[in-house]
């Protein structure tokens, strides 16, 4: 899509949107949200969970205090996502701890500097935190454009709703819109995380 369409229009007003966010607004959001993301967890039975997360950027709802809490909770294992992965796998995932070795990507973007070997799927996962430019309230995501966690996450579209990893979005209450319109390609949310709470989508059913 080009420019001038209405899809980039919006997702032009909804980053926009953020990026005006002040710092105090930002990091109140990220405490909120750092607290119902955790209240969402302590529902799970399972433990330890293999949890991929992202670095915000571009005015997203920073992810800097849950990553830091789970370091020192010591109790699940992180990973980012690594674009330069196996081809096949679209873009795959590196364990990130304290001492991981970051490096940018071809967008900018700081990933794990670790060898294709030590690269995991997507299907390895429990749960994700999953960036986005809007959301709606059917689940429907609205990224950069890329497609990158669409490919990645495919396989989800042929298995039940709830299976693993739970892709979970990560945003500012203010990026909900309306409506999206669905592809067929397009991996809808199980859940989201805002500042205003967690909620589930109408695809998925409270995991206990």
């Amino acid at each position: 899509m080009t420019s001038c369409t209405p899809l980039a229009t919006l997702r032009q007003q909804l980053r926009q949107q953020r990026q005006s966010l002040s710092p105090r607004i930002q990091q109140q959001h990220a405490q909120a949200a750092q607290m119902h993301f955790f209240q969402f967890l302590a529902s799970y039975t399972q433990c330890p969970l293999r949890i991929g997360v992202f670095l915000a950027q571009d005015g997203e709802l920073d992810t800097a205090p849950v990553i830091k809490s789970f370091w020192q909770a010591r109790q699940h294992t992180l990973f980012l996502p690594v674009l330069e992965s196996n081809p096949a796998e679209y873009m795959g995932f590196a364990k990130y701890t304290p001492k991981t070795i970051l490096q940018k990507n071809q967008f900018g973007i700081l990933e794990p500097d670790l060898p294709l070997e030590q690269h995991q799927s997507g299907e390895t996962l429990d749960l994700v935190l999953v960036p986005l430019v809007g959301f709606d309230a059917n689940g429907n995501r609205l990224g950069m454009g890329g497609g990158y966690y669409d490919r990645t996450f495919s396989f989800k579209a042929s298995c039940s709703k709830n299976s693993p990893p739970l892709l979970i979005g990560w945003a500012h209450s203010c990026q909900q819109v309306a409506h999206l319109s669905a592809e067929p390609w397009d991996i809808p949310l199980n859940g989201i995380v805002t500042n205003m709470g967690f909620s589930w989508f109408p695809i998925s059913s409270k995991i206990s």
